[in-house]
C-alpha cells in the first residue's frame, strides 16, 4: 500500500496488488506533493484497488464501463462517494504491462481527480484547473481553459523570480485563504520545447516528445479524432534552481484567454460575480468528467450550486478579477506587467 497526504484535507491510498507500473506511476505524480506531516484523522480518504475483477455492484455504487478513442475500455466502481472514505475499483487492462501511462493517466484524470475535486468542494477547497506562481509570500492564480498557455505563462514567471506553485492544478483553500502548491509534472508538447524559457529539456526527454507527436498524427489520421498526447516532465528536472513555491496566501486571479485585450482588471460586484464565478466553473475541466461519473442531474445539480458558492466565495476575497490574454503580451519583457499587475 501506498500512502498520500494532500496538506491535511485528503489521504490517498493505493492498493496496486504489487503491480509495480501502477506504484512508479502515482508516486511520480504525487510524491513531491504529499506532504511529509503525519496525516489527519479527520481528512477525507480515498483508497483506489487495482483488482484483476471488480467486486460485485451494491445499489449505491457507481458502476461504470468508458469507452476512450476507439482504443481502449475501462471498467471502475466508485464505493462510498457521499461518504468521508471513498473507495475506487479499477479492473486491470491488459496494455498496463505494457504501457502504463495510456491506462494510469486515465484513471487519474478521468475518475481519480474528478472524485477528488468533489471531496475537497465539500470542505470548501476548490481544486482548481490553474497554473500558479508565487512571490513575497504572496500567490496568483491562473485559470484558465486547457491550450491557453498556462504553462508557458507561469514558466515565464518563474524565470522573473516567481517560484512555481503548479501549471495545471491547484490546492485553493478558502477557509484558509492559502494556496497549496500541487507540483505534478507539467505536460510537456512540441510546442512548448523551444519557448519554456530557462528550461533545459535534455535530449531523451525531447526524443520522447517528438516520438508522441509522430505517434499522435498517425492515431489521428487513422481513427479520424484528436488526440493530445504529452509528455510530462518534472519542473525541477528542467530548471536548475529549485522552481517550487511553499503554501502562501492567494492575493489575485488572473483569467487567461485567447482573445480580447492583453489586460482587462474587471472589478467584482454583486451583480457580475455569479457571471465571473461561472467562467472560472466553465474551465474547470475535472468537473465535467464528475459530472459523467455521477450520471444523475439532480446530483450535478447540487454539485453546481456547490461550485457557484465556493467560486463566488473565492471572488468576494480577491475583489477583482483580471483577464489576461498572453498572446498579446511580450513574453520576453514581462517587466511591466509585473510591476503594474504583481
Amino acid at each position: 500500500m501506498m500512502e498520500f497526504n494532500f496538506f491535511g484535507y485528503l489521504t490517498l491510498r493505493l492498493y496496486s496488488g504489487h503491480h509495480a507500473g501502477y506504484e512508479k506511476y502515482f508516486s511520480n505524480e504525487y510524491a513531491r506533493i504529499s506532504s511529509q506531516e503525519s496525516i489527519n484523522p479527520d481528512a477525507v480518504s480515498i483508497n483506489i484497488h487495482i483488482v484483476k475483477e471488480l467486486p460485485e455492484p451494491s445499489s449505491n455504487d457507481l458502476h461504470r464501463t468508458v469507452n476512450v478513442k476507439k482504443l481502449f475500455t475501462f471498467h471502475y466502481l466508485i464505493r462510498g462517494i457521499n461518504s468521508e472514505e471513498v473507495d475506487i475499483y479499477f479492473k486491470r487492462h491488459w496494455l498496463d504491462s505494457l504501457y502504463m501511462n495510456a491506462i494510469a493517466v486515465f484513471l487519474q484524470a478521468q475518475v481519480l481527480e474528478p472524485v477528488m475535486y468533489l471531496k475537497l468542494l465539500n470542505n470548501n477547497v476548490f481544486f482548481m484547473h490553474a497554473a500558479g506562481v508565487s512571490r513575497n509570500s504572496e500567490g496568483f492564480l491562473f485559470p484558465a481553459h486547457g491550450g491557453t498557455g498556462k504553462t508557458t505563462f507561469s514558466i515565464v514567471l518563474l524565470n522573473n523570480g516567481f517560484k512555481l506553485l503548479g501549471d495545471d492544478l491547484l490546492f485553493v483553500a478558502l477557509n484558509e485563504g492559502i494556496v497549496y502548491p500541487y507540483p505534478r509534472p507539467m505536460h510537456i508538447f512540441t510546442y512548448n520545447v523551444n519557448n519554456l524559457a530557462g528550461a533545459k529539456i535534455s535530449l531523451p526527454y525531447r526524443a520522447r516528445i517528438y516520438l508522441k507527436n509522430v505517434i499522435r498524427f498517425i492515431l489521428e489520421r487513422v481513427l479520424k479524432t484528436e488526440f493530445l498526447i504529452s509528455t510530462r516532465i518534472h519542473a525541477d528536472e528542467v530548471f536548475s534552481t529549485p522552481p517550487f513555491g511553499t503554501p502562501v496566501p492567494y492575493k489575485k486571479i488572473f483569467f487567461l484567454r485567447k482573445t480580447g485585450d492583453a489586460v482587462e482588471p474587471q472589478p467584482i460586484t454583486n451583480e457580475n460575480r455569479a457571471s465571473l464565478a461561472e467562467e472560472i466553473i466553465q474551465s474547470a475541466d475535472l468537473n465535467d468528467s464528475l459530472y459523467k461519473i455521477i450520471n444523475d442531474p439532480n446530483e450535478i445539480d447540487s454539485i453546481r450550486e456547490q461550485e457557484r458558492a465556493v467560486v463566488g466565495q473565492l471572488l468576494s476575497q480577491v475583489g477583482v478579477l483580471t483577464y489576461v490574454n498572453p498572446r498579446k503580451l511580450d513574453l520576453n519583457n514581462l517587466g511591466s506587467f509585473i510591476h503594474n499587475h504583481l
